[in-house]
C-alpha cells in the first residue's frame, strides 16, 4: 500500500527549535519525529511512501535518503509554492502510476508528518472496505475540539457535517480529525494539483455534505499532535513512562532508576547527579555531580554543570547549563548556554548563532 506523508509544514509553532532542526527531525526519545511515523506504516503494511515537502526540508531527504536503513521505499515530492493540503496530495499523487503504468486506481494512505501515535491502521483498512467508504478519518475525541477539525458522526460511524475549527460551543462532537485518512483514488479528479487548497476546508466538507460515504475511525489510541514544544515534551514523557509505543523506541535502553527515564548508551551520569522520571536523555549527554534533572527532553550533546538544575524543560542539541544554573519549564535552542547561576523560568532561548533576546544574569532573566 502507498502513503503520503505531509511534511512541508515550517514548524513555527515549534520555534526555537526549529530554526535549526526541520519539525519532522525533532527527537522523540532519541529518533527523529518522522522514524517513528514511517516505522508504524511499515508495520502495517505500507511499502512505499512519499513525502510531501518544501525544498526548504532538504535536511529530511539527508536523515532518510530511499529510505533502505528503515525498509521502506521513498520517495519525496517538492513543491515550488506552498498548496495546502489538497494541492499537495494532489499534485504527489499525479506521478504514480497503476498497474501496467495506467492511472493510479488503488485505495491510499494520507499521513500528517508531525503525529505520534499506535493507531492500528490494518484495522482502520479493514473498517473502511468493509463499509464502502469512499474516504476515512481517523478520529480522536478531545476535551476542547475548537483548534480542531470536528465531525458529526452517527452510530455507524459515517460522518453526515465536518467543520474546521469551530467554536467551542458550536462544536457537534468532541472527535476531531486525527490526521490520518484513507483516500479511495476517484477524489483525486476533485482536488486541484495547481493552486492552493485544504482537504479540510474544501473536499471533506463538500463530501459531507453531498452524501458520499465519509467514515470515522475511532479507538482508543494515543495520539499526540506535536504542535509546540510543550506538545513534544509531553510525547517524550509519555513514550518514556511507556503510554505509548512505538517501533523505533528499543533503540533506547532505560536509565538506571526506573523504566520512566530514557538515557541514551553514550551519555554520562556522574556519580551524585539525580534525575528524575520520566525523562529523557539523548545521545552523548552529561549530567555532572551535584546536577538534577527532571521531567525534561535533553536533545544530544547536552551539558549540565554541578549544582544545576533542569526541570519541565527542553534543552536542544549542545545546549550548556552552567554551575549552579537553573532552567525551569523553558525552551533552550541549539548550542545556546546558560550561564553559572543563572536561573530562567517560563522562557524561550534562541540558537547561539542568533542574538540572544535576553542577558541572563543570577538575578534571572533580564530584557536588553
Amino acid at each position: 500500500m502507498r502513503a503520503i506523508v505531509l511534511v512541508g509544514g515550517e514548524g513555527t509553532r515549534l520555534r526555537p527549535l526549529t530554526w535549526r532542526t526541520p519539525k519532522a527531525l525533532v527527537p522523540v526519545l532519541g529518533r527523529p519525529l518522522l522514524e517513528h511515523l514511517l516505522l508504524n506504516l511499515k508495520q502495517h503494511g505500507v511499502d512505499s511512501v512519499t513525502l510531501a515537502m518544501t525544498a526548504r526540508a532538504e535536511a529530511i531527504r539527508g536523515a532518510f535518503g530511499n529510505g533502505e536503513v528503515l525498509g521502506i521505499a521513498l520517495d519525496y515530492a517538492y513543491e515550488d509554492t506552498p498548496l495546502g493540503s489538497g494541492g499537495a496530495i494532489a499534485a504527489t499523487a499525479s506521478t504514480w502510476r497503476g498497474a501496467g503504468g495506467g492511472v493510479w486506481n488503488e485505495a491510499f494512505l494520507v499521513v500528517n508528518g508531525d503525529i505520534i501515535t499506535d493507531l492500528d491502521l490494518s484495522a482502520m483498512l479493514e473498517a473502511h472496505r468493509a463499509r464502502g467508504a469512499v474516504l476515512s478519518l481517523s478520529l480522536h475525541e478531545v476535551d476542547d475540539p475548537s483548534p480542531f477539525g470536528v465531525v458529526d458522526i452517527d452510530a455507524e460511524g459515517r460522518i453526515h457535517r465536518f467543520v474546521e475549527k469551530p467554536k467551542r460551543e458550536d462544536a457537534p462532537s468532541h472527535l476531531i480529525n486525527a490526521g490520518t485518512w484513507i483516500f479511495e483514488p476517484r477524489l483525486l479528479d476533485m482536488l486541484d494539483p495547481t493552486t492552493f487548497n485544504r482537504v479540510e476546508d474544501g473536499l471533506f466538507p463538500t463530501l459531507c455534505s453531498s452524501g458520499e460515504p465519509v467514515y470515522g475511525f475511532h479507538q482508543p489510541a494515543y495520539w499526540g499532535d506535536i504542535g509546540n514544544p510543550d506538545a513534544l515534551l509531553r510525547v517524550n514523557l509519555d513514550m518514556a513512562s511507556g503510554r505509548v509505543t512505538s517501533p523505533a523506541t528499543p533503540r533506547l535502553t532505560p536509565g538506571p532508576s526506573g523504566q520512566d527515564i530514557y538515557i541514551h548508551e553514550t551519555s554520562t551520569i556522574e556519580d551524585g547527579a539525580r534525575v528524575e522520571g520520566p525523562c529523557v536523555i539523548g545521545a552523548g549527554c552529561i549530567v555532572r555531580a551535584g546536577a538534577s534533572v527532571a521531567r525534561s527532553l535533553l536533545w544530544d550533546g547536552v551539558t549540565v554543570g554541578p549544582e544545576a538544575q533542569v526541570r519541565d524543560s527542553i534543552l536542544a542539541t549542545d545546549v550548556t547549563v552552567e554551575d549552579g544554573a537553573r532552567v525551569v519549564r523553558s525552551v533552550v535552542a541549539h548550542a545556546a548556554t546558560i550561564p553559572r547561576d543563572a536561573s530562567l523560568e517560563g522562557e524561550r532561548v534562541e540558537p547561539a548563532e542568533q542574538s540572544l533576546s535576553r542577558d541572563l544574569s543570577k538575578d534571572g532573566a533580564q530584557t536588553t
